[in-house]
């Protein structure tokens, strides 16, 4: 809105004001907007994909979709808004195409942005580096360090997971730090025609539509024609017959179920059917096969294990999990999975015994202004109806905070956050609330603060643990009881890995070697009594230095951990479990790339494996039944959980997993069987 004011005459002879507010039109918003944002736009775009053409391309196509939805978009979150969808037709431009060419231009076509990172002098040596990287870490590249956005938000916009970012980041520099040379390079500004960009974008808006316009009609003739085909059809001599679509009419009608003849529960209808079904066999699949280890083969600290590859692993099928709700997602314009409701499609990892699935309300956390609104963490049920759980999160310095970290046990959840990077000094701190008589019990203030980052979390029922240090190859393990009582205690420096069950914690301890090789030990946690934890020592081997423990979890039966190369295009690594209860020792040989998320529960382990230096990473997760117990048969078992591009978890006797499909997602929550009869 402007504002024109005159000093006319009163009629009484004095003078007065007269303001006249003149409400400016959608257009010249929009037109405001292209010239503000287009160089951030464009140089974002430029950087992710190397090429000038393709990222006047990406930049018009962001533009038109904004342009879409320019009256829904909230004051203040236009940039952040479409910078989403920008990242968002990459990701998908990466799916459909295999190589990435970034040409040696002298210049980059950039104009200074409204923000601190249009400051910064590009080199040559930058882009040239970034053309060398995997596209899973140029893009992580891109986004953390180019952007300044946190690790959270560039998950969310890239649809990984935290500890994906963290690993491509710290790869992604530590290649560029070998690659770059000083040398300034001179920064030219991009110029955008607002008038042209408008033009281009009224235009799309008419065809989308008329397309729709289209859509529309043909939808109202086959619901139409659905009505007349949607029963029996009586015909002279043949007698009734149910017309080709009718079933799938009859589907649409009947409130998206069918009931079934075979002596079968009903079955889910279209919404919920689009997700790739468990396998559902009439007898029991056979185990996974398990050898010996062969003659020369590493097997860790472990004695006379059984080896298991994963490329062999069968799917998950009905007898594994009892599937009992299905949340379908879509894509909406911004590209965020989201619900029918239009809430941001969780991810499993925040499962817990209960399941319900703890994650974080991002809506507003893409808003460039910090210092408006409010984000939460909260509750998803995909189990049960019912409304959503949720505490906000901390304002520092009048600014909003960003969550980082998140761990779950039990009733008990401990979670992360990082102040504003406008505050002064920035810090981080650690929270925690309790899930209990249905309600939620929120500690006020943090359980600790500190001016380093927060990295790896973990929790027991009393405990709090957590990593802290500058850089994620640099932290130190502390622990503070979560009642608040007591100082914060460090227990370790060189933390690896971290996991807590319901009444102990473990952890692995990197301790770096001279020739080629290192040493990890690997520590559990106790409270033997007057609230403080003390670790003793379980096991300590040595491995090549080139590679690290990067995960780890724990269990009253089992504790497993993974093995994995950390230089850039390395292989896939191993998993080791041992045994708690007997002697059932095993290890896996991983097939698919870096592991995220392992989780255990009794003898059953779960993990999602990804590919991070793929140009198209996807993720394939796990459930792994280690011993004897639980695979019912004398050894262990490993499955596959159903779809292409999958992440999953486990919490007592619920897993959960998200199958990403492009366009269409699906959250999938069911109750694991622990054992499996197999006579």
């Amino acid at each position: 809105m402007s504002s024109l004011r005159t000093g006319e005459p009163a009629d009484d002879d004095t003078a007065g004001d007269v303001q006249i507010s003149v409400v400016r039109s959608r257009d010249a918003g929009f037109t405001e907007f292209v010239r503000d944002c287009g160089p951030y736009l464009y140089r974002t775009a430029y950087l992710l994909c190397g090429d000038p053409h393709r990222a006047e391309e990406l930049v018009q196509s962001t533009f038109e979709r904004v342009y879409r939805t320019w009256a829904k978009v909230k004051p203040g979150t236009q940039r952040a808004y479409a910078r989403q969808i920008l990242v968002n037709l990459r990701i998908d431009g990466w799916r459909h195409t295999r190589r990435e060419s970034f040409p040696g231009d002298d210049k980059i076509p950039l104009a200074p942005a409204s923000d601190h990172a249009g400051h910064v002098v590009l080199r040559d040596e930058l882009v040239r580096g970034l053309a060398q990287l995997p596209v899973s870490q140029r893009r992580v590249v891109v986004l953390r360090h180019l952007l300044d956005l946190p690790e959270a938000e560039v998950a969310r916009e890239l649809g990984i997971a935290v500890g994906t970012v963290k690993a491509a980041n710290s790869r992604g520099l530590a290649r560029l730090r070998d690659l770059l040379v000083a040398q300034t390079e001179t920064i030219e500004p991009a110029a955008f025609d607002e008038q042209a960009v408008l033009d281009r974008s009224r235009a799309a808006l008419r065809r989308r539509r008329a397309r729709q316009a289209v859509g529309a009609a043909c939808l109202v003739l086959l619901l139409a024609l659905g009505v007349v085909t949607r029963g029996p059809v009586p015909l002279p001599v043949v007698g009734p017959v149910v017309l080709p679509g009718g079933d799938l009419i009859a589907r649409l009608f009947d409130g998206g179920r069918v009931e079934r003849t075979d002596g079968f529960a009903p079955v889910p209808g279209p919404d919920l059917a689009g997700s790739t079904p468990l396998a559902c066999p009439e007898e029991l699949p056979g185990p996974t096969p398990a050898r010996a280890p062969e003659a020369g083969e590493s097997v860790g600290p472990l004695v006379d294990p059984v080896v298991v590859d994963a490329a062999d692993a069968r799917p998950l099928s009905c007898y594994d999990v009892d599937v009992e709700a299905v949340m379908p997602g879509s894509l909406d314009e911004a590209g965020v999975p989201v619900t029918a409701r239009g809430v941001p499609l969780p991810e499993p990892h925040g499962l817990s015994d209960s399941g319900e699935i703890w994650n974080f309300d991002t809506a507003e956390l893409y808003d460039d202004d910090a210092s408006t609104d409010t984000a939460h963490i909260q509750t998803t049920a995909v189990t049960v109806m019912g409304a959503n759980s949720s505490a906000t999160l901390m304002r520092y310095q009048d600014h909003r905070t960003f969550p980082t970290g998140l761990a779950v046990t039990g009733d008990r959840v401990v979670w992360s956050e990082y102040a504003a990077a406008e505050t002064s000094p920035r810090l981080s701190f650690l929270r925690t609330l309790i899930r209990s008589g249905g309600g939620l019990t929120v500690m006020e203030g943090s359980l600790t603060s500190s001016q380093d980052r927060l990295w790896l979390l973990a929790t027991t029922q009393d405990h709090a643990l957590w990593t802290a240090g500058v850089t994620y190859d640099d932290t130190r393990l502390f622990t503070t009881r979560l009642d608040g009582e007591g100082t914060s205690r460090e227990l370790a420096a060189g933390v690896t890995a971290l996991a807590a069950d319901d009444d102990e914690a473990v952890a692995a301890v990197l301790t770096p070697g001279s020739g080629g090789t290192s040493t990890t030990s690997i520590s559990l946690f106790h409270d033997q009594g007057g609230g403080v934890l003390t670790g003793d020592l379980l096991l300590e081997f040595e491995h090549d230095s080139s590679a690290e423990v990067t995960d780890i979890a724990v269990s009253d039966d089992v504790i497993a951990w993974t093995v994995e190369p950390t230089g850039a295009g390395s292989g896939p690594g191993s998993l080791y479990v041992i045994d708690r209860v007997g002697d059932d020792d095993s290890v896996v040989r991983l097939a698919d790339g870096a592991v995220d998320h392992l989780r255990t529960t009794g003898s059953l382990v779960t993990w999602t494996s990804t590919d991070t230096a793929d140009d198209q990473p996807t993720g394939r997760s796990y459930l792994y039944r280690a011993t004897a117990s639980a695979s019912g048969y004398g050894g262990p078992d490993l499955a596959r959980f159903p779809g292409e591009s999958v992440t999953g978890s486990l919490s007592g006797d619920r897993t959960a997993w998200l199958e990403d499909a492009g366009a269409r997602q699906w959250l999938v929550e069911g109750a694991v069987n622990p054992t499996l009869d197999r006579g």
